[in-house]
């Protein structure tokens, strides 16, 4: 299947120019908000017009090329809350690159086709790329742009209906989505891509889309297009983002009316249902009282204001701009005005921390004074437990801040982590948590975290965390053990061969004749990662990833 390139799409253009911008995005931002960062994005970003050209080539041999590199994928649990759960996607980063370039290449038909933002109504995820930042979607709109609206227009009416829909990505149907994308774009070989990709992801089933990355988010919310422009056309007050919504109404009636009207459409339409348990008609009143984003009944001092002015503040800090310094100096002023330490301790005395803004306060920690830093680091460790609903915020956290952290604090977080393993604490028996966890024991270069890695190696299923370790066992130079793992090379899944053929470096010349008897097999990017980590080696960097 070849593509047809037309000039139509604004701004990108042709597919090839969607797919730089698709790489480059990723090289920023990553490819999901869910797991560690993949190996292949520093290829993509060392790489870049070679992935490129990879890119290009997938459109014109697109068959021939997805049988020389299959669609790996693989999905994993990552905790939702204290006792819940969700299953997020990592797309093997070549497809995943692909199938984000073809969304992005019908991004401006998806927004074209879905109700004006001047409407306020949704606020999820609209069509609007930036050709400096790279980003996708429009800054203006998001969870807080919806929580303010809901806010202002629970203040117009009695009642307000908060609902959302049940196992949203896992429940969407693909012929469901097909149509909607025949009705929205006449780019129908793109259509058929996406379809294929799409069936690859979710096992050959016709429903579901890979959670954690944008290309399934814009796709999503052109599935609930039709029901968002049926709930207007029927005169509904209402918003959404992604699958919550809030509707407002003056009677009680009223509101149950919508409710049945709101689920009867999900479920004939699209085969969806409203999750029972999270559906709720409240007074106007109650839902400012409840709500974080509004100001009814908060004093103008105290904790809670304290809460609410820091919750406004942006924690972001972009290194590619071109007032990255200015910018950091402000956002440290503005941490300065709070007691960064004082809350997050505040939070940790609960039985249950309140989510956001404790996830908040341990991203800030990264941009406090030096001399705070590691009492606050060793606060975490203590409480991990009662951080455990955003325990990857926590470790997220100490891979950016380790090289500032003193001895003492770097050993004292190595050595909780290995004993979290070793007694397979139910905080690391969630996959995404393990996996993250993995990643901070890379910069533990001793026998204890070797021999720890090892055990999680043959104790694992998650062909993404062997390929971690096996990075972090040759970056640790255990040459011993990546020489035994390369005699199973036959048998590894796809992305331990990859981590196996950049790990290989470390052995000089076993390494080299090893590669030799291996590289007549190996896909076009796995060639491409050959290549790479061969420039890595000549230029001295090792596998300081």
């Amino acid at each position: 299947m070849q593509l047809k390139q037309k000039a139509e799409t604004p701004k990108l253009g042709s597919l090839d120019k969607c797919l730089a911008f698709s790489l480059e995005n990723i090289i920023r931002y990553g490819d999901t908000d869910i797991f560690p960062y993949p190996i292949e994005r520093q290829i993509f970003k060392d790489k870049k017009d070679d992935i490129i050209k990879l890119l290009e080539s997938i459109n014109g041999s697109f068959d021939e090329l997805i049988s020389q590199m299959p669609l790996e994928h693989e999905k994993l649990l990552n905790s939702v809350g204290y006792t819940g759960f969700r299953q997020g996607t990592q797309i093997d980063s070549i497809w995943n690159a692909y199938l984000l370039g073809l969304v992005i290449f019908i991004g401006n038909d998806i927004e074209k086709s879905r109700i004006s933002t001047s409407n306020d109504n949704v606020f999820s995820y609209r069509f609007k790329p930036d050709m400096d930042d790279h980003t996708i979607f429009d800054k203006d709109f998001g969870w807080l742009a919806f929580q303010k609206h809901s806010i202002q227009q629970a203040s117009k009416f009695k009642f307000v209906l908060t609902c959302d829909i049940s196992d949203f990505y896992p429940h969407i149907y693909h012929h469901r989505l097909e149509n909607a994308l025949k009705k929205t774009t006449r780019k129908s070989e793109v259509i058929k891509q996406i379809k294929y990709l799409l069936n690859g992801l979710s096992g050959g089933v016709s429903y579901g889309l890979p959670i954690g990355g944008p290309a399934a988010r814009l796709l999503s919310e052109l599935l609930l297009n039709r029901t968002d422009k049926l709930l207007v056309a029927r005169g509904i007050s209402f918003c959404r983002f992604v699958d919550d919504y809030h509707i407002f109404g003056n009677s009680k009636e009223e509101m149950y009316a919508n409710l049945i009207y709101l689920s009867e459409t999900l479920l004939n339409n699209e085969g969806l249902t409203i999750q029972k348990t999270k559906t709720r008609i409240l007074s106007s009143g109650e839902f400012l009282e409840t709500s974080t984003f509004s100001d009814s009944n908060i004093p103008e001092d105290g904790e809670e204001k304290n809460k609410r002015d820091f919750l406004s503040i942006h924690i972001h800090y972009d290194p590619y701009s071109d007032t990255a310094d200015e910018d950091y100096e402000t956002l440290c002023d503005e941490l300065g005005k709070f007691d960064i330490v004082g809350m997050l301790a505040s939070e940790m005395q609960k039985t249950r921390v309140q989510e956001g803004l404790t996830r908040k306060l341990i991203k800030a920690i990264g941009h406090i004074d030096e001399n705070v830093k590691n009492p606050a680091v060793l606060s975490l460790l203590e409480n991990l437990y009662i951080l455990y609903p955003i325990f990857t915020t926590v470790m997220i956290l100490l891979v950016r801040i380790i090289d500032d952290l003193n001895d003492n604090t770097r050993q004292k977080v190595f050595a909780k982590l290995r004993e979290l393993l070793e007694t397979q604490s139910y905080i690391c028996q969630v996959p995404v948590n393990l996996a993250f966890a993995v990643r901070v024991l890379s910069y533990d270069n001793s026998d204890e975290t070797d021999t720890v890695l090892i055990k999680v190696f043959m104790e694992t299923t998650s062909m993404m965390i062997k390929r971690d370790i096996i990075l972090i066992l040759a970056k640790h130079n255990a040459d011993y053990w990546v020489s035994n793992q390369l005699k199973r090379f036959n048998t590894a899944t796809p992305w331990e061969k990859r981590a196996l053929l950049i790990s290989s470096y470390i052995l000089e010349d076993e390494g080299k004749e090893w590669r030799k008897r291996i590289k007549s097999s190996l896909s076009p990017f796995d060639k491409l990662v050959l290549t790479w980590a061969s420039e890595h080696k000549a230029n001295g960097k090792g596998l300081e990833i």
